[in-house]
């Protein structure tokens, strides 16, 4: 018997050229490993870059047409191309609308090929994944400060967003920034936190113990101003500053704020305390976790970060701040170790020491696996489709 098609339409896909998207990939491999669906995916393209399907790592990704003008310049625009050009790919795959039992798409703009599923099967369960705070997308584009801009943003968004019959974010926080939007009215709602394929992220039993070794601190971000690396920077100037001297950061990233960081770290004659790498490629990421004794990203607006996950799936415990999604995870009465209040230097110098002297087991509220995740976000969907949203 052929199983229903489970269709994921999404931007958010790994290439041979670029990893965005990782998250996507691996919660696909997750839906494919659990045996419940056929898995298929589609991945909307501008007109202005005419791209072919591929295969990443095992997975076919299908491309089709979106005609949206560019720079998000009037959100929704000619959608009837868009959604005909989706007609068409899935004519050519040979999928029929009434084969297809969940269309999940991922952020907001894609909600509209989601719907057309639904009206074309009103059988299916549609779900629209949010991945970042700025559900909406009212601050995308050259045209987003404009106040016409926003409200066509939000009116196109809200229309799209209150059709939808399941909508899942990546951490709580998220599903409340939606809801705070004027007019949105949510039909269902699920949790499902960004989890670690613990085939790629585990503790390597080679790794050193931390004794007579130099205490490594990582952080693993784009270099923006809401990522806060300076802050980190600063309570690691402390702790020298009160002969905490054996003690490295390894940065990885980029970014336009990464040139004052470097500055402030020469100003400050703290060079032998840091090393900066571009990037690691994602498949040496486990290795570089490996050598660390300590995660910290004191980022303060971040729907969730799989960066935290995977430093821990390595068994490595991480810090960060108020803000971010990930601190869902950490229960309320031990905060005060692992979470800051943004900017807080002085506290996170404080809880890096603690950590330094007593090794304190980093304990979670929730599983990270991606498969035990997906597995129960699937059996939810399945309990009735018919009264998921209630």
């Amino acid at each position: 018997m052929q199983k229903p098609i489970y269709l994921v339409i999404t931007e958010l896909f790994p290439t041979s050229d670029s990893f965005r998207g990782p998250y996507v990939y691996d919660q696909v491999r997750a839906i494919e490993k659990d045996g419940r669906y056929k898995v298929v995916v589609l991945r909307p393209t501008s007109w202005l870059h005419k791209e072919k399907n591929y295969e990443y790592n095992g997975v076919k990704v299908y491309r089709f047409t979106h005609y949206d003008l560019p720079s998000d310049m009037w959100p929704g625009s000619n959608t009837w191309l868009s959604l005909r050009a989706m007609d068409k790919c899935l004519k050519y795959l040979g999928i029929a609308y009434n084969d297809i039992a969940v269309v999940h798409a991922h952020v907001s703009n894609n909600a509209r090929f989601a719907n057309h599923v639904k009206c074309q099967n009103a059988e299916c369960l549609t779900v629209l994944q949010h991945h970042g705070y700025d559900v909406l997308g009212l601050s995308l584009g050259r045209f987003s400060t404009k106040e016409w801009h926003r409200k066509r943003a939000l009116r196109y968004g809200v229309r799209e967003c209150n059709k939808i019959d399941l909508h899942v974010g990546v951490s709580k926080e998220i599903l409340r920034y939606l809801e705070n939007n004027e007019g949105i009215k949510l039909n269902g709602k699920y949790v499902l936190y960004n989890g670690v394929d613990t085939d790629k992220f585990f503790k390597k039993s080679s790794r050193l113990s931390s004794k007579n070794k130099t205490f490594t601190i990582g952080c693993v971000a784009n270099f923006w101003e809401l990522k806060d690396q300076i802050t980190l920077i600063k309570a690691v100037e402390i702790l020298v500053e009160s002969d905490c001297i054996n003690i490295k950061v390894k940065f990885v990233g980029t970014g336009y704020t990464r040139e004052d960081c470097e500055q402030y770290i020469q100003e400050k004659g703290l060079e032998q305390y840091f090393e900066f790498n571009n990037e690691v490629d994602h498949t040496q990421l486990n290795a570089y976790y490996n050598t660390l004794d300590l995660f910290v990203l004191p980022s303060y607006w971040d729907s969730f970060g799989c960066v935290y996950v995977e430093a821990y799936a390595c068994g490595v415990p991480f810090m960060t701040a108020k803000g971010t999604g990930i601190t869902e995870l950490i229960s309320e009465t031990d905060f005060e170790k692992w979470v800051i209040e943004p900017h807080d230097y002085i506290a996170l110098a404080r809880n890096i020491k603690n950590y330094m002297n007593k090794h304190e087991k980093q304990i979670l509220n929730s599983a990270i696996d991606i498969d035990t995740l997906v597995r129960n976000y699937l059996d939810f969907i399945n309990i009735d489709k018919n009264t998921v949203a209630e």
